[in-house]
């Protein structure tokens, strides 16, 4: 590593030892309760776009002063690091390289973005697929755990691959999870067959009963499916192609586009009030 590559390291380091989660907030007799600072995203089809949301929750989450980590779990497809210009993780580092070993301090492995507050901890895409089939749950769970006891909000974009530890654990460990769906006809038992698979695991469904409807056209979509599969609708964002257009170029839509489209920035902000309040 040269010179330049060390002190990076060593302000990162630096940075991220003077973080200070939620819990310091109460007092000491309460230090050891359960705070729900993670939050998990899962995409019920593939036109839902949860990524390029979850990228801009978190930006807003971060510059309300939160210190926000994102996980990006899909270890086969990650693409967090694109939509937020970073740089890709090396193989053999970053995710891959915390789950082989507990001896590893999560610091170490934690990416520092150009947005204030908002770090990352991604999968290198030069990993081979087939090294992740070799992690446990235990392994993933030890994880999201650093991270929860490090961070003020954890989000993680979760991967719908039901047998997948990354997925299963990340729903496990999420204090709330979010469904995002598009206007499709498949959104509905996509949902419900994570939600059965799930729960057949012994984990509990309730704080994954909330949907966020993404990308709208306008279509008439007929949203009392959600009520009857007893679900709750949370927000609606419109599609906007801006936010398309920015994340192809790294730049996250809802801090760095000049006009936010007004529908937008209010669900943005509903989302963000509620997460956010304690």
């Amino acid at each position: 590593m040269d010179n330049r590559g060390r002190n990076e390291g060593v302000e990162l380091k630096s940075l991220l030892e003077k973080l200070s989660p939620r819990d310091k907030i109460y007092n000491e007799m309460e230090i050891n309760r359960i705070i729900d600072n993670v939050i998990g995203f899962i995409p019920a089809s593939d036109c839902s776009d949860s990524s390029i949301l979850l990228v801009n929750l978190a930006v807003a989450i971060a510059q309300k002063g939160f210190n926000t980590c994102i996980l990006d779990a899909k270890v086969f497809y990650p693409n967090i690091y694109k939509l937020l210009d970073c740089e890709a993780t090396p193989a053999g580092k970053g995710l891959i390289r915390i789950c082989r070993s507990d001896k590893v301090d999560i610091r170490d492995v934690i990416n520092e973005t150009k947005y204030r507050n908002l770090y990352l901890l991604s999968p290198s895409p030069s990993d081979p697929m087939e090294d992740y089939f070799d992690f446990q749950l235990d392994d993933v769970d030890r994880v999201i755990t650093s991270l929860k006891e490090t961070f003020d909000f954890v989000l993680i974009d979760i991967p719908n691959i039901p047998p997948l530890e990354f997925c299963v654990s990340s729903l496990k460990n999420c204090n709330v999870g979010f469904f995002i769906w598009g206007e499709r006809i498949d959104c509905p038992q996509n949902t419900s067959r994570l939600l059965e698979f799930i729960g057949s695991l012994g984990i509990g469904v309730s704080k994954l009963m909330n949907v966020i409807l993404n990308n709208l056209y306008g279509i008439k979509y007929d949203k009392t499916i959600i009520e009857d599969m007893k679900m709750k609708l949370i927000a609606e964002f419109p599609f906007v192609s801006g936010a398309i257009d920015l994340s192809l170029e790294g730049r996250v839509y809802i801090a760095d586009s000049l006009i936010i489209n007004k529908k937008y920035k209010e669900s943005m902000n509903l989302l963000v009030n509620l997460l956010t309040k304690h």
